[in-house]
């Protein structure tokens, strides 16, 4: 380190804040990163915090730096930590902290609120390990949080949309998030610098494992090379785009993917970093007329250059995200909008067929008629169901399903439709 190991107790150093982005991202520094309010709660460790206190981050996301504490922790240094958070100021303590194993150590920590203040970041300026036998190794481990055995099914879990709007999606909103993600420098090559302990949970890595590495982990043979191009433009041009592909968990198991990606933005309005969401989705959903989507796409290729713009990103969206929106519809246990209803679980063929023919209607393709009296009161209910359900804006970090524009297409296609 730059800084000298010498710092008396509650000094501060002269060491400018770090930016949130920049206390995320890669460095061989032992870093950490803590809610802003008590009881400050960890949200990030990096793989050199690691190595420094033996504790993975999956192990610790949500606990406090209590884990650290043992017998010995000197109390007035805790005290002058605490009154430093409290008064959300930089300090340097030194006080006697504990590795996993129980092997004590000395630590002179830095502590300090990100610019802006939303989160307090701390880094380890030296970690001697204390070898002369004057402080006891601690006998018991604090309670953790149960490390994953084995990759978890995510189908049906996460993607709940929050009510709350913003203009732009803020890094500091995506780390409250319970959504499996990752984050993403957001300079080429995109290195992952942090990932939530729900993506650690759906697939399988350790955030210890990925950090430094790249989305590239997840692809295989079966990952659409083009929808992986068409994810990288809209990095390139920082805009937020939504892809259904088919990725692999760690040990091989392929499972189907509706990833949003998300420009992320800090305190003075400037990219910092992008979001990687992912959403689990059944592959049955897109089992179900699987050639006349097929089909479907292969027109909007041919035609989409002609098409007016509002109609071919519409036509794309319902393309792209055709599993979540099929899955939306037939929620009885929507946490949202309720008083909308749902489609029966049964007729979800019928509502496959419905939005299937609204893509064909966006591609200017002659009007089709739906197959029953029964499939039509279907068709009918997602015409409904699905204006209600598009977002033009930016919910609680998540992107909009399309711009207002597309929206409007989709909803003049519907009432024909209905």
């Amino acid at each position: 380190s730059t800084l000298s190991t010498d710092l008396g107790q509650g000094m501060v150093s002269d060491r400018r804040s770090l930016t949130l982005a920049e206390s995320l991202s890669l460095t061989d520094e032992a870093r950490i990163v803590c809610e802003s309010a008590p009881p400050y709660r960890i949200i990030h460790t990096n793989v050199a915090w690691k190595e420094a206190c033996g504790f993975s981050f999956i192990e610790v996301a949500g606990k406090t730096c209590s884990v650290l504490q043992g017998e010995e922790t000197q109390r007035a240094a805790l005290e002058t930590l605490s009154l430093a958070l409290q008064q959300k100021r930089p300090v340097n303590v030194k006080l006697i902290n504990y590795r996993k194993d129980g092997t004590p150590f000395l630590n002179s920590l830095h502590v300090a609120p990100v610019k802006g203040g939303s989160h307090f970041y701390g880094r380890f300026i030296t970690a001697q390990p204390i070898t002369d036998g004057s402080v006891a190794p601690r006998e018991e481990t604090p309670e953790l949080n149960p490390v994953p055995e084995a990759p978890v099914s995510y189908v049906g879990k996460g993607g709940g949309r929050c009510q709350r709007r913003v203009s732009q999606a803020q890094l500091a909103d995506m780390l409250e998030s319970e959504d499996p993600y990752v984050l993403c420098s957001s300079e080429w090559p995109h290195v992952i610098t942090h990932a939530s302990p729900a993506w650690c949970e759906m697939c399988g890595y350790m955030a210890e494992e990925v950090e430094g590495l790249t989305n590239k982990i997840l692809t295989g043979p079966d990952t659409d090379s083009e929808a992986l191009a068409s994810l990288l433009a809209h990095v390139r041009a920082e805009e937020p785009t939504v892809q259904t592909v088919w990725n692999y968990k760690k040990g091989g198991e392929r499972f189907l993917n509706q990833v949003t990606v998300l420009p992320l933005y800090d305190e003075s309005h400037e990219l910092a970093a992008f979001a990687s969401i992912l959403k689990e989705v059944d592959s049955e959903d897109l089992a179900i007329d699987a050639d006349a989507w097929r089909r479907l796409s292969a027109v909007l290729e041919t035609q989409g250059p002609i098409l007016d713009t509002p109609r071919r990103e519409a036509a794309q969206a319902l393309l792209g995200a055709r599993a979540a929106v099929l899955r939306d519809l037939c929620n009885a246990k929507r946490r949202t909008q309720r008083d909308l209803g749902h489609v029966p679980s049964k007729h979800k063929e019928f509502a496959d067929r419905a939005l299937a023919e609204l893509v064909r209607r966006l591609l200017g393709e002659r009007p089709a008629a739906p197959g029953s009296e029964e499939e039509g009161a279907v068709w009918q209910r997602v015409a409904q169901i699905l204006p209600a359900r598009i977002a033009t804006e930016v919910i609680d970090g998540r992107p909009p399903d399309m711009s207002p524009a597309a929206a409007r297409a989709i909803i003049e296609e519907t009432r024909r439709n209905a």
